[in-house]
């Protein structure tokens, strides 16, 4: 599987973030703000960065742009932040960002979002089939799977 970098300022969310993609068989890395993702890229460079948006000091917009001039395409790049994807797309795809996942994704859409997102259902279809699928009388078999117990990832 990829090298995996996730990035983010709020401890908890990078450690959820890092223990799910372990589970998916990644060899993840943890990063707590920009500068020391950089450092961390330096040390060995990932296949995969995931970047929060909103980070305090160097935020994901800046982070991504230095990623792209210093390493290039190398580094594929998912944003991921908890704004509304219709509210920074363009800015988004602007700063070098190859996809982009809600904080809120389910593992399926986070995995589709780092492996290039082939396949990757619409996110707005998606919404709209699960506000029909709920109403009373659907009949359509919902699928619930347990949460694997978690493992560290460091």
């Amino acid at each position: 599987m990829a090298q995996v970098l996730v990035v983010d300022d709020m401890r908890d969310v990078a450690d959820s973030f890092a223990e799910l993609l372990t589970l998916f068989g990644h060899d993840v890395r943890v990063a707590y703000s920009g500068p020391e993702a950089l450092l961390a890229i330096d040390v060995r460079a990932p296949d995969i960065a995931l970047l929060d948006i909103n980070m305090p000091d160097v935020d994901g917009f800046q982070l991504a742009r230095g990623i792209r001039q210093r390493w290039g395409a190398g580094i594929r790049l998912v944003a991921h932040t908890a704004y509304p994807r219709e509210a920074i797309v363009q800015e988004v795809a602007a700063a070098g960002f190859d996809s982009f996942v809600s904080k809120s994704a389910r593992p399926l859409e986070l995995a589709l979002a780092l492996q290039g997102g082939k396949g990757a259902p619409d996110l707005r279809v998606r919404a709209r089939d699960r506000r029909r699928n709920n109403r009373p009388g659907s009949s359509r078999r919902r699928d619930v799977r347990p949460i694997p117990a978690a493992h560290t990832h460091g």
